[in-house]
Order: C-alpha cells, then structure tokens, then sequence
C-alpha cells in the first residue's frame, strides 16, 4: 500500500500550508491565514493603481504600471482560484490515493513509486525554486541597498528612498519606505510561493497519473487486456478531471500572462535602449522569468501526459491480438478506437497543453511585443 502524503507529497504539504492552501485539516486559523494573505496581494494592485490618481498619465507610467498591476493580478487569480476549489482539490487528491492503494502487484507498485519519487525530484530541484531562493532575496537587498549605492550624495544632503514599482499610499513614502518595501515584497512573496506550491502539486498528481498511463502499458503488452483498459480509464479520469475543474482559471491566466509578458518585455526592452536606470528593468525581468517558466513548466508536463497516453496505444498496436480470446480482442479494438478521440490537458477548450501551445504563446508574446515597438515609433 502507497501512503501518498508521507512518501511523495510531503514538501507539498509544507509548501501549501505555508500559504493555507493545504486541503485537508483546514481551521478557522488557516481561513485567517487565508484572509491575511489575499488582503496582501489585493492591496499591492490597490496601491499601484492610485498612481493614476496622482500622476500623470503619460506612456511610460501606463506601461510600467499595468505591467505589475496584471502580474499581481494573475498571482492573486491563481491565489483564490486554488483557495476557493480547495474541496475539488481534495476530492482529486483523494481519489488518486485511493487509485494508487489498490495496486497490489509489485510492479505497478514499482511504477508509482518510480514516478514518485521523479515528482519529489522535481519538486526540489526545479528553478522554482532557484528563483524564489536567489533572485527574490537579491531583489530584497538591491531595493534595501538602492538609497546607499550613489557615490554622489544629492544636493539636499539626504538620500532618497525609490522604490522598483510605481505606487501611491498616499503618505510619506520617503519616511515609510521600509514598510512599504516591506508590503510589496510580503505580496510577491506570497504570490510567487503559490506558483511553488501550487505547480509542484500539480507536477506531483500529473506524474502519478502518467505512472498509471505506464501500468497500463505495461500490462497491455502482458495480455491483461481488462485491467489495462480498466487503468487507462482511471489515468485519464485523473487527468481530465485535474484541468476541467480548473478550466476557466487556466484559460484566463493563459490569456493575461500573455498581456503581461509582452508589457514587461516592452519594458525591458524601453529600458535598455534608453538612458534609464539599467535597474529599473529589475522588476519586469523578474516577473518575465517568473510567468515564462509556468507557462514553460505547464505545456512540458501536458505534453508528458500526452506522450504517455499516447504509448498505450502504441503497445495495444503491437500486442498479438490473434492469440487473444475473442472477448480480449474486442477490448483491444476498444481500446484502438479511443485514439480516434485525442487526448490532451486543454484549458478553455482553446489551449493545449503542449510544446506546440508553448510555441504559440511565445509567438502570440512577441507579435504584441513588436505591435507596441512599432506604435511608440
């Protein structure tokens, strides 16, 4: 018997109830935690926004504004989408343990445990968290540093506070510095540790359900024809139902973190070619890194599920069916025409997860990138 949580999905577990996202021994204290968290991530867009009530509108400010205010907006969709469908997630959570206990044999034993521990690899060496570990702090200690880095002190004798993003609290920003920086830096926190949290759960359910998709494989090429059907149904089951109780969530981020790609490549790119302050391109390099490795993390795993998929078929093709018995070849048969249907992890009934939507949305990212090049000239 396979215990899930202790084996595979420990530091998912940590990582989840970290930011109250853990779907089982939810609290009144956790929903606090919750509340806290998302007031957080609410007020950083809040605060960004009333610039526009102070300052004036202008290319420059639009685009360095909007840039951020989508990117905490996807962080904040992502952040209650996944708190609101905390019982679907553990309804998903529970039904792939109890796909997993009721394997007795010990190589489909052999198998989930493989795929496993690939998972449990993968959610502790990813550039998730090389990002989160690395650059976040080396942000915290640029912005920390920014006010003490000029050789030549201002005129007025002090230095000032700046902060990376442009946000109006309508109080002293130069005295509250420090709180504000401490504000905006506890949202992206929050933000980003949800993409952690979040994206290695799903590599962890995605990759016990491309272990079932291998079992049924496996035991296609060993004639047991009724329980290979039988277990590529429960793994497409798990797969489906991952994606279509998240759909329209997907589908929206899809689209916004395209938008928000494109503005913070813009700006990079604006910052650059002019005489600017090389570090202002701090913040959209972050958040251009951040969204383009969960897209990139997203279609690679879709894609792993596909292929998966896709082998069964492959070892029902070359099985003998000639030396089957007739109820046997009629699952085969069965099992063929379901290649007629494909199968892939969709969001929005639009996007497929997969390296061709990779390079669709890296596609989609630069033609609006060059739009707005082509309209500033």
């Amino acid at each position: 018997m396979i215990c899930l949580e202790a084996e595979y999905l420990n530091l998912n577990r940590i990582l989840l109830q970290s930011i109250a996202l853990w779907p089982f021994q939810q609290s009144k204290l956790v929903q606090i935690q919750f509340n806290i968290s998302l007031t957080i991530l609410v007020g950083a867009i809040i605060y960004q926004i009333t610039v526009f009530l102070t300052s004036k509108f202008t290319p420059v400010i639009a685009i360095k504004t909007f840039s951020c205010v989508l990117f905490y907006t996807i962080l904040v969709i992502h952040y209650s989408s996944f708190r609101f469908n905390i019982n679907i997630l553990k309804e998903m959570m529970t039904r792939l343990h109890c796909a997993c206990t009721k394997l007795r044999d010990k190589n489909e034993i052999a198998i989930i445990q493989k795929y496993g521990r690939g998972a449990v690899l993968i959610g502790k060496t990813n550039l998730w968290k090389l990002i989160y570990i690395s650059v976040h702090p080396l942000f915290w200690t640029i912005q920390l540093l920014m006010p003490y880095c000029h050789i030549v002190i201002p005129t007025n004798g002090c230095r000032t506070h700046r902060l990376q993003t442009a946000v109006e609290y309508f109080i002293d920003q130069q005295k509250y510095y420090y709180v504000i920086l401490l504000h905006m830096n506890a949202a992206i926190s929050i933000g980003i540790l949800t993409f952690i949290a979040t994206g290695t759960l799903m590599i962890a359910y995605l990759q016990h359900t491309c272990g079932m998709f291998r079992i049924a494989c496996e035991f296609s090429i060993s004639k047991k024809i009724v329980y290979a059907v039988h277990i590529h149904r429960e793994a497409m089951k798990l797969s489906e139902q991952l994606i279509s109780r998240l759909d329209t969530t997907y589908f929206c981020l899809t689209v916004l973190v395209v938008i928000t790609m494109s503005l913070n490549l813009f700006q990079i790119f604006q910052t650059i070619t002019s005489e600017d302050n090389i570090m202002e391109a701090t913040v959209p390099f972050i958040n251009l890194l951040v969204l383009g490795l969960y897209v990139f993390f997203a279609n690679f795993f879709g894609q792993n599920v596909t292929d998966h998929n896709n082998e069964v078929y492959a070892a029902a093709y070359n099985i003998r069916w000639y030396m089957c018995p007739i109820h046997e070849q009629k699952l085969i048969l069965l099992l063929l025409q379901r290649k007629t249907r494909e199968f892939h992890l969709t969001c929005g009934g639009l996007f497929i997860a997969s390296f061709d939507c990779l390079a669709t949305l890296a596609k989609a990212t630069m033609s609006y990138f060059t739009l707005m090049h082509s309209a500033r000239r």
